[in-house]
């Protein structure tokens, strides 16, 4: 089952920059792996791989409605 979607935002469970999913790229075992893109501070656009088991879907925070 694939938990990810293309355009999807994730990132790394460990940390790091927010990247989006670019499309499945194989698999590990029994283990998805994942092509995701990123731009660093300086706007390089960066590429890499990574195991479905390492990223976590990004999920902004929300404080509540101001509305009454």
């Amino acid at each position: 089952m694939e938990i990810f979607e293309i355009g999807q935002i994730v990132r790394l469970k460990s940390g790091g920059p927010k990247m989006t999913v670019k499309k499945a790229d194989g698999q590990d075992g029994e283990t998805p792996i994942w092509a995701c893109q990123w731009f660093d501070r300086n706007g390089k656009l960066h590429a890499d791989s990574f195991p479905e088991d390492m990223l976590d879907i990004f999920v902004t925070k929300t404080y509540g409605s101001f509305d009454s």
